[in-house]
Order: C-alpha cells, then sequence, then structure tokens
C-alpha cells in the first residue's frame, strides 16, 4: 500500500511544488540591497572618475593657457627697444594732431614702460568692466620694437624723400615703419608705397603723421624747423646697407572679454578711415582665463653694471628706470645722465582661472605661475 504507484506520484507531484516556490521577501529585500550597494559603487568610481577627469582637462588648459600667455608675452619683452642695427640714436618725425608724438611711437621716451595696477592709462586703454577693459589693479606693459621681418635699402635719395629697397615687400601706403643703420635710425610714416612695396616715400604731407622730410638724429620737439637735421640712409653702395622694418607697438594687459570672464589683453596698432590714414590701436583677446598680471622689474647700472638687490615695481621711483609722478616705469634713451638704472628682466606672475568649478569647494580652481623675460642686451650696459 505505502508503496502503491498513487502515493509514488503523489510524492513527486509534493517535490515539484517545493522547487517552484521562489524566493522569500527576506531573500529578495538582501538581494535588492546587494545590487544597490553594487550600482552605488559602480556609480561612485563613474563620478569620480568624471570628476578627476574635469579636474585634470581644467589644470591641462590652464598650463596650456599658461604658457601660451608668456611665449607670446616674452616674445615682445625680450625685443623691447631692438631694431635691426642696434643703434640708439632714433629719431621720430611722428606727430598727433596736438604736436607730440604718439604714445605708441615714443621710441625715445621708453621702449618698455611698465604701468602699475593703480594707475589708469585713458590714454591707452582705461579701466572699466565694459569688453575690452582693462581690470582694475592689474599690472600692464607696453612694449615698442622693430619687427624682424626687416628689408635692405638699396637707394635712399633725400631731395625726393624715396627708399628703394633691394627687394619687393609688404609695406603699404600709412604703414609706420624704422629704418636705420649703424649710425642712427628713424621712425617715419610711409607716404606712399609702390605696388611691389620695393620704392617707399617718407614725404611730409598733410595726409600722414610726419612733421618733417628729414629723418636726421635728434628730432627737435618743435618738428619742423628752418635748418632740421638731414639724414640718408645708406644703401648698397655705401660702406654699410641700412633696413627698414615695420614699428610694432604693443600693450600687454588683462581685460574683460565675452561674458564678462577675464582674459589677457594685447593692442596692435590698426590703420582705420579713408585709405588707411587713421592709426588706432585694436584689443585682441590673446588667452582666456588670465585673472590678474602683476610685472616687477631688475633693474641695472648704466655705469656700473651692477644689478639691483631686488625686482621692483614700476612704481618705484628710486630704483626703476625712469619712473616718473605719473607712477610710470619705463627705459628711457634720451635721458641717460638722469636714468642711471635701466631693466634688464621682466618677471611676470600670472593668475589663472579655471572654466569651470571643479575645485573642492566648488569653485574655479586658480593658479599663480612666474615667468622670467630676460631683455636684449644694450650698447649702454656694457
Amino acid at each position: 500500500m505505502r508503496n502503491s504507484p498513487f502515493n509514488f506520484g503523489q510524492r513527486n507531484r509534493l517535490k515539484g511544488v517545493l522547487r517552484q516556490r521562489g524566493l522569500t521577501l527576506i531573500e529578495l529585500m538582501v538581494s535588492l540591497v546587494l545590487g544597490l550597494v553594487l550600482i552605488g559603487g559602480v556609480l561612485n568610481i563613474f563620478v569620480s572618475n568624471r570628476e578627476t577627469f574635469r579636474v585634470t582637462e581644467n589644470l591641462t588648459r590652464m598650463q596650456e593657457n599658461a604658457r601660451t600667455g608668456f611665449d607670446f608675452m616674452a616674445r615682445d619683452i625680450r625685443e623691447a627697444g631692438q631694431n635691426p642695427c642696434g643703434t640708439e640714436l632714433v629719431a621720430n618725425v611722428l606727430r598727433d594732431a596736438g604736436g607730440a608724438i604718439p604714445w605708441w611711437a615714443d621710441w625715445n621716451k621708453g621702449t618698455i614702460i611698465g604701468v602699475d595696477g593703480s594707475q589708469d592709462r585713458t590714454d591707452i586703454m582705461a579701466f572699466g568692466t565694459a569688453t575690452n577693459a582693462r581690470v582694475a589693479g592689474t599690472d600692464a606693459v607696453l612694449v615698442i620694437r622693430a619687427d624682424q621681418d626687416e628689408k635692405t635699402i638699396d637707394t635712399h635719395v633725400t631731395a625726393s624723400t624715396l627708399i628703394t629697397l633691394t627687394s619687393t615687400s609688404n609695406l603699404k601706403d600709412n604703414d609706420i615703419v624704422v629704418a636705420c643703420d649703424l649710425l642712427s635710425a628713424a621712425i617715419f610714416q610711409i607716404y606712399h608705397s609702390s605696388s611691389s612695396g620695393k620704392v617707399l616715400d617718407h614725404m611730409k604731407d598733410g595726409t600722414n603723421k610726419n612733421c618733417s622730410n628729414f629723418l636726421g638724429y635728434p628730432t627737435p620737439a618743435t618738428c619742423p624747423i628752418l635748418t632740421p637735421t638731414s639724414k640718408q640712409f645708406m644703401g648698397s653702395a655705401l660702406p654699410t646697407s641700412g633696413v627698414v622694418a615695420k614699428l610694432i607697438s604693443t600693450f600687454w594687459y588683462v581685460g574683460y572679454g565675452d561674458g564678462g570672464k577675464r582674459s589677457l589683453f594685447r593692442t596692435k596698432i590698426k590703420r582705420t578711415g579713408l585709405g588707411g590714414t587713421t592709426i588706432t590701436t585694436e584689443p585682441e583677446e590673446m588667452v582666456t582665463g588670465v585673472q590678474d598680471l602683476q610685472l616687477e622689474y631688475l633693474a641695472k647700472s648704466a655705469t656700473t653694471s651692477a644689478l639691483s638687490t631686488d625686482w621692483v615695481d614700476a612704481t618705484d621711483g628710486a630704483t626703476f628706470p625712469g619712473a616718473t609722478s605719473t607712477a610710470t616705469g619705463n627705459w628711457r634713451t634720451d635721458d641717460p645722465t638722469n636714468q642711471p638704472n635701466q631693466a634688464v628682466a621682466v618677471r611676470v606672475t600670472m593668475t589663472l582661472q579655471s572654466d569651470e568649478k571643479v575645485g573642492t569647494d566648488k569653485l574655479p580652481i586658480q593658479r599663480q605661475l612666474i615667468h622670467v623675460v630676460g631683455l636684449r642686451s644694450r650698447d649702454t650696459l656694457f
């Protein structure tokens, strides 16, 4: 009876029911908790890696911006006061409507001019909050130099004010240029250039800024005068050759870019108006994310060649070369007697900020980087 087929089938059916019973509520809850812990761990690793990537990406971008900014600035600062001939005697016939030499071309007043963060240079770029305006409290620097793409002079006929080059050039009407030989240099505006850029006319005319046809050094303050100094820049038929190069004038500062974010700016000379006869400066955003710029200068005695013991600001009238009552530090070449010190290096301290708020306090990351730029040697330093 016990081993009847009926009892055997019943037991099999009972075992099948027990096998299909599934999970209990406790087992299900334990499984869910373990699954959530596993998913939470995976999500935490994903978020952590994502944040690490964002931080690394922002830091890399900041380093790239710093390297770009330092490279651009160093290129200008290093060449401050340089012309292809290396002469320090520079005549200048450029005059604005008031009879003064424009600030962007006043070579003898200083080819590197430090501007402290407390000084508002309204003639160049004023403090403000509008786009391109300079950020108050940040330093700036003006650098004047000649372009390195110089062209050799073949002949210079002073009577006809014509300079003929040995090759074609990209020089055009109303360009501001520097002509020089081993004896002296002169800054002027091209009145007319041939289509090939090979023949340049430096004649004084009502449409340009030239106050005289004569390019001799020194140029009197009341230009023109009755007895100006003539100058013929030597051509290939004379003992040494003269050259012509564009004048480069840049003002580096921290300004406001699009959206009110701070960036490193520079101004460059721009020709505007009918025929390009009006010379203005145009701000150009170079590097984003630059929050602050501080500049210090190392001076060297022009008589003893001794370096100063510390870096100085542009406002340090006792040490900085050519510091004036307007808190402008410069490197003058027109008054060596009263300018015993000259700048030989610039220490650039740049503060950069990340685009995103990826800091530990959920704020943008800031980094301060320093770069030292040595100026090219001058004859007066030796």
